[in-house]
């Protein structure tokens, strides 16, 4: 996935992902009404993207992110199934046709 560009709107059971592969950052929006939608450190801030390791219709959305936590170089995050991906536009950058 370190090839692809853009940036992208996931949709899980439980959140709402903004992964833009050209900034490298994401955005978690939990769904606070769903019971699986718990709140998670720096949900509703970009995150720096260190790897994204999955992200495919069916499957859980996996990456590693730096949250900056002091002595935590690097996180897991693995979420809900993923529901759709939809390209959106990333700053500096039109939506691809």
């Amino acid at each position: 996935m370190d090839s692809t560009t853009g940036a992208n709107l996931v949709t899980t059971h439980a959140s709402t992902y903004l992964v833009d592969l050209d900034r490298r950052v994401i955005k978690r929006t939990p769904r606070t009404h769903d019971a699986d939608g718990a709140l998670l450190r720096r949900d509703d801030e970009l995150v720096m993207l260190v790897e994204l390791r999955e992200c495919t219709v069916g499957q859980h959305l996996e990456m590693i992110l730096d949250l900056r936590v002091h002595g935590v170089p690097a996180t897991l995050r693995r979420s809900s199934t993923v529901l759709s991906i939809e390209p959106v536009a990333s700053p500096g950058r039109s939506l691809p046709t």
